[in-house]
């Protein structure tokens, strides 16, 4: 009985097709590494410093603020 049950398991699997063409590759798709996202949040930290401590500190952070939006927008993926 439990060779009928073998049999008809191997009967039921789907033929192997083989590897894939050469022209059809499989690739994750993950996002690439950045550091512009910790860069953006330490110029905030900046920016918002210089909200309780003077307009030359804000004037740094929104700079840094910008840049770092900037160049994070620009990245190449």
């Amino acid at each position: 009985m439990a060779e009928e049950q073998n049999q008809n398991q191997k009967d039921q699997q789907l033929p192997d097709k083989g590897p894939p063409s050469k022209g059809v590759q499989e690739h994750a798709l993950q996002p690439s590494t950045s550091y512009w996202p910790f860069a953006l949040a330490v110029a905030l930290s900046i920016l918002l410093l210089g909200v309780i401590t003077g307009p030359v500190v804000l004037a740094v952070g929104a700079v840094l603020t910008a840049a770092a939006v900037i160049a994070w927008g620009l990245e190449r993926r």
